[in-house]
């Protein structure tokens, strides 16, 4: 049940001493029987006793490991400890009454109050509070199912009633030997019960409350955990309590604000790689590494028709809400296809298929993306005909090669990017895919990855701008009709 160190159990059998050192003397110097004993001879026998109350402590510490199996680790050594006091205390009156059986009764209850009331109701709590610090710092085991109130109100009442019982008892000692009357001792069980009685009272409430800002500070953290960081807790306690609400208020203000740095950062970047950006800052404290890694990846280049002189009839209002609503569609293509949208360049799109590991076959997904943009351009200029707007023509340049991933600039201005001649090629494509060719070409490399899943055809070779040797283009069937109204 609770596994501790010899040297550990050794200290918290202590505490047994602190009992045969205190009862010795108590006994020696205020009972009229024992007093007639050596205080050797009363420290040998309660001795006895105390290595007997460590042998039943042993014994279930382990020999009944099923014992009080509910509660936490220190809640069960705790009852293990009364167990053992309240056992002490028969055995030590049962002892002191077969060794002194001239003494008269009330000293072996003397014994028998003194375990009780002193073991079990004082030191008892004093070896719970070790044995909860031992847990906590050796063991690292959770003790979550205590209450703080439930601590509080019992160990109110234990050091509370247990002082006042000893008084009335003593009380009545006295005038059970002629030292006072009883009405004396009856005002001291008065009064005695009147103010534990008023301060449980005072407890009570007092554990009503903090348990209630207790169970506030708990629904928050809750909340908090589950990404709920709209809380209030209210922190005007003017103690500990209260600077923790008013943590756990700001807390809570930063981990929505972050949230909501985190939701605009992937509106202007790519989601996942604001993921992996904010990821690199929490492992590098708040550091990235400039550059990147080599990737093989699909590079998809797309372009308005005709922009600048489009741009040149239309309000700057106009010409936003264009470029809004065709973007919305393009990129809705792209993202449904597992690509990334690199940047936008004007009316330009640049985006990359194949950066997340969980895309094989990303050359499809980016040829696939180039159809469905193409579909949904054909949608979009529908609605702009229906609103009596001129419909809008784009071209697409996909190539697959070998670039670097990663962030470029300064550690004051990033961007994630890729780069590299694949890059090029891909932009010099897509400046080829205008009439008369279609709307969609790729490059030999793209085609041999794609063919087989799809109808592709060579058209034919041209020189590229800033590429050695022509190029060979090729496109899908039926490519020349696609986007068309």
């Amino acid at each position: 049940m609770i596994a501790m160190p010899w040297q550990v159990r050794f200290r918290f059998h202590l505490l047994s001493g602190v009992a045969v050192i205190f009862l010795s003397f108590y006994g020696r110097v205020v009972c009229p029987f024992i007093d007639s004993l050596s205080l050797t001879r009363i420290m040998v026998v309660l001795g006895i006793v105390s290595i007997l109350q460590i042998l039943i402590k042993e014994l279930f510490y382990y020999r009944l490991p099923g014992f009080m199996a509910k509660g936490s680790p220190a809640r069960q050594g705790y009852y293990v400890s009364i167990v053992s006091w309240l056992a002490a205390g028969v055995l030590a009156s049962v002892l002191h009454g077969v060794l002194y059986p001239g003494f008269h009764w009330s000293s072996h209850l003397k014994l028998l109050t003194g375990y009780w009331g002193l073991g079990a109701g004082m030191l008892a709590q004093l070896e719970y509070v070790l044995l909860e610090q031992h847990v906590r710092n050796q063991l690292g085991v959770s003790t979550t199912s205590e209450k703080v109130t439930v601590r509080l109100m019992e160990s109110f009442l234990l050091f509370t009633v247990t002082p006042v019982m000893m008084m009335v008892l003593m009380s009545f000692r006295f005038v059970y030997e002629g030292y006072t009357d009883r009405g004396a001792a009856i005002e001291v069980l008065f009064l005695g019960v009147s103010f534990v009685l008023a301060g449980m009272t005072v407890a009570w409430f007092y554990g009503r409350r903090l348990r209630k800002d207790c169970e506030c500070l708990l629904e928050a953290v809750d909340s908090i955990s589950s990404g709920q960081f709209q809380v209030a807790v209210d922190d005007s306690r003017p103690d500990e309590l209260g600077r923790v609400a008013l943590g756990v208020n700001e807390m809570a203000k930063g981990l929505a604000q972050r949230e909501r740095i985190r939701d605009a950062f992937g509106r202007f970047v790519n989601p996942e790689v604001a993921a992996s950006f904010l990821k690199a800052q929490d492992e590098g404290n708040g550091l990235v590494q400039l550059g990147g890694q080599r990737r093989y990846v699909a590079i998809l280049m797309s372009d308005i028709r005709s922009f600048t002189p489009l741009s040149e009839k239309m309000q700057p209002e106009a010409l936003t809400a264009l470029l809004n609503g065709y973007f919305s569609e393009m990129v809705a293509a792209i993202r449904n296809h597992g690509g990334m949208v690199d940047k936008f360049i004007g009316d330009a799109i640049m985006a990359v298929f194949g950066l997340s590991d969980d895309r094989k076959d990303f050359p499809t997904d980016a040829l696939a993306a180039a159809l469905e943009m193409r579909e949904r351009l054909v949608q979009f200029n529908q609605k702009r005909i229906e609103q009596g707007l001129d419909p809008i023509e784009n071209g697409i340049g996909i190539h697959v090669g070998e670039v670097v991933a990663g962030y470029i600039g300064s550690a004051d201005r990033l961007e994630f990017t890729v780069i590299g001649h694949a890059v090029n090629i891909a932009a010099r494509i897509e400046g080829q895919a205008k009439s008369p060719n279609p709307p969609i070409l790729f490059s030999a490399e793209m085609a041999e990855r794609v063919r087989g899943r799809y109808s592709v055809h060579g058209l034919q070779d041209v020189q590229l701008k800033g590429v050695s040797g022509e190029t060979a283009l090729f496109t899908v069937a039926d490519s020349h009709r696609m986007g068309q109204v």
